[in-house]
């Protein structure tokens, strides 16, 4: 199975390391996107984690790529989406880890009355868009283990198979935890939740942190 994220910043690439090199030890091709995949960091990385890993244009991981997986600033994912053929992306499954999150005068969602993901979903009509990993930094998005116990993970989105998708490859990563908040106008909530999370980390000076569920 093939996957791909695409980033343009540098700061997305610890992102797909991490993730990245998650998948790949259970047992997945990933394909990586870039608009520069043959940058010497690019490489290099591939070297280490191996041949189950290939780096390639975002039309061409768009076109090869099974399931999506898109991490990109918010302030240029619409732009980059719309360069790539919509009909490479019909009917696949798409995650969606963004965040449209403003940290002037403190963090703050930048959209009030709609979501990432429904934005999201918008662009890309003929895909089926699953939100999820937008809770969390990347650091602690492969295998989280916290000595207070298992933290949760949610998704939302439309289609209930591709949902079967998504919660398959997070339990591959180490999500015991996955809990369907509903279709995709629940992401507000999940983007509300990271939020919660990012105040929760700075008030408390703990950062990687996570929620969990207590339960009787």
């Amino acid at each position: 199975m093939i996957f791909f994220w695409t980033f343009r910043h540098s700061a997305s690439y610890l992102f797909f390391c991490l993730l990245g090199e998650g998948f790949v030890k259970s047992g997945h091709r990933v394909l990586i996107s870039s608009r520069e995949p043959h940058n010497s960091k690019h490489v290099s990385w591939k070297e280490e984690v191996g041949e189950s890993v290939g780096i390639t244009s975002f039309h061409e991981a768009a076109r090869l790529g099974e399931i999506i997986i898109i991490a990109l600033p918010w302030s240029c994912l619409k732009d980059v989406l719309e360069t790539i053929d919509p009909a490479y992306l019909r009917n696949k499954t798409i995650i969606d880890v963004s965040n449209a999150v403003h940290f002037d005068n403190g963090p703050r969602l930048l959209l009030q009355d709609t979501s990432a993901g429904v934005i999201v979903q918008k662009l890309l009509p003929e895909s089926n868009v699953v939100k999820t990993l937008n809770t969390i930094s990347d650091k602690i998005m492969i295998h989280p283990n916290f000595k207070e116990g298992s933290p949760i993970m949610f998704m939302c989105g439309n289609d209930n198979s591709s949902k079967d998708q998504v919660r398959a490859l997070l339990k591959d990563i180490g999500w015991t935890t996955v809990v369907d908040l509903g279709d995709i106008r629940q992401s507000l909530l999940q983007e509300s939740i990271m939020l919660a999370c990012v105040i929760s980390e700075i008030n408390l000076q703990s950062p990687g942190s996570a929620f969990a569920l207590l339960r009787h």
